[in-house]
């Protein structure tokens, strides 16, 4: 099922994507090829609207292949999941934060 696929292909991408929006560029084309949603000329035309529009590119790239696979709810989906990962990391690390703060030494 596609929001399955897209979901997933993102949540990869969320996860092992390091260096910044520059360097996710390339394992997303690799997620995105191998899953053959789009073609190479469409995916350097995503990239090059991704750059060019307000927000972060790896956020606007899933948004807009979600939406061109599977309408509003790919877009939601793809979305959600390239940012899932490091939303749940900020929560853990604010809750390990907060237990740290009680500490009277720290």
């Amino acid at each position: 099922m596609i929001y399955i696929d897209l979901f997933i292909g993102f949540l990869k991408v969320g996860c092992f994507a390091f260096g910044g929006a520059y360097g996710a560029i390339p394992l997303i084309q690799e997620v995105v090829m191998s899953y053959g949603w789009i073609s190479d000329e469409m995916f350097t035309y995503f990239v090059a609207v991704s750059e060019s529009t307000p927000g972060p590119i790896m956020v606007n790239l899933a948004t807009y292949i979600g939406s061109r696979q599977a309408g509003f709810i790919g877009a939601v989906l793809a979305t959600l999941g390239v940012v899932l990962p490091s939303f749940i990391i900020i929560l853990v690390l604010t809750a390990l934060l907060k237990t740290f703060l009680k500490n009277p030494y720290v």
